[in-house]
């Protein structure tokens, strides 16, 4: 074993890298023959296994559709092309994850599994509605703006659309290409019966999840309500997004959608 610091953040490191990789030649010269390569398997295969596992659990309905043993078969393949670089495995697979490989299983489904997108052309949605459910599960719900907080600000005399205001942190909005939110959920909470012929329209559309009480609230959104929170998000200013939706539909009631948005918790 090593015996000083430097030798052991070497010893880690070539540990991490066979965990990884498989590749125990580093590894070896610390361990001096005193263990055969079967016993480097049992870490190797375990490191393997719980990388599957948080596949499964990131990507549930994924798992639902395939069955555990075609999607333990696909993962495999994907953990050895891009092995976790975090201690959590909490969003692996994600995309835009910074914790996350830069491979998202996504872009690996899609660059070596062309067959397979081909025959189910929805899995890349699929695989996004999976992770901003558990986004939304995962972040801070609580910072919201109530409805008593907007009747103070509008006491006090102020201007809505000069605060600063937008979705809470726990928002996320998905663009879909096929309209398989219904879908999503049947597969996902197990509605969907087993003799369903799956029938879907490519249709360009957005979905927002939230959590609301601890729970995971979801919503299809119409297009000016999608033009609307994406403005909302990227502005932080209610005139902005309600100038950006009224360019598109000028009758379209952005009181009453703000109304919606209050009563959901979904505005901070």
């Amino acid at each position: 074993m090593p015996s000083n610091n430097t030798s052991h953040r070497d010893y880690l490191s070539a540990f991490e890298e066979f965990l990884q990789t498989g590749e125990n030649s580093k590894l070896a010269s610390f361990l001096q023959g005193s263990h055969p390569e079967s016993f480097l398997s049992v870490y190797r295969n375990g490191f393997i296994r719980a990388s599957i596992s948080a596949l499964e659990c990131n990507f549930p309905t994924l798992v639902t559709l395939w069955g555990e043993e075609y999607f333990s078969q696909i993962a495999a393949a994907y953990v050895n092309a891009a092995p976790p670089a975090s201690a959590t495995l909490i969003g692996y697979g994600f995309e835009n994850n910074p914790d996350a490989p830069s491979l998202s299983f996504i872009e690996f489904l899609q660059g070596n599994a062309a067959d397979l997108i081909k025959q189910y052309p929805y899995v890349p949605d699929i695989c996004r509605l999976d992770q901003a459910w558990l986004q939304a599960l995962n972040a801070n719900g609580q910072d919201f703006l109530s409805l008593e907080k907007v009747q103070e600000l509008i006491a006090q005399g102020e201007d809505l659309g000069e605060l600063p205001i937008t979705l809470n942190d726990s928002a996320h909005i998905v663009t879909l290409e096929f309209d398989l939110f219904e879908l999503w959920g049947q597969l996902r909470f197990g509605e969907l019966p087993d003799d369903q012929a799956i029938q879907l329209n490519a249709h360009n559309n957005a979905v927002i999840f939230w959590q609301r009480e601890m729970q995971v609230q979801a919503k299809p959104l119409s297009d000016i309500e999608w033009i609307f929170m994406q403005n909302l998000r990227q502005s932080a200013s209610m005139d902005v997004a309600s100038n950006a939706a009224l360019a598109v539909d000028e009758d379209f009631d952005i009181s009453t959608l703000f109304a919606e948005l209050l009563n959901a918790h979904l505005l901070k």
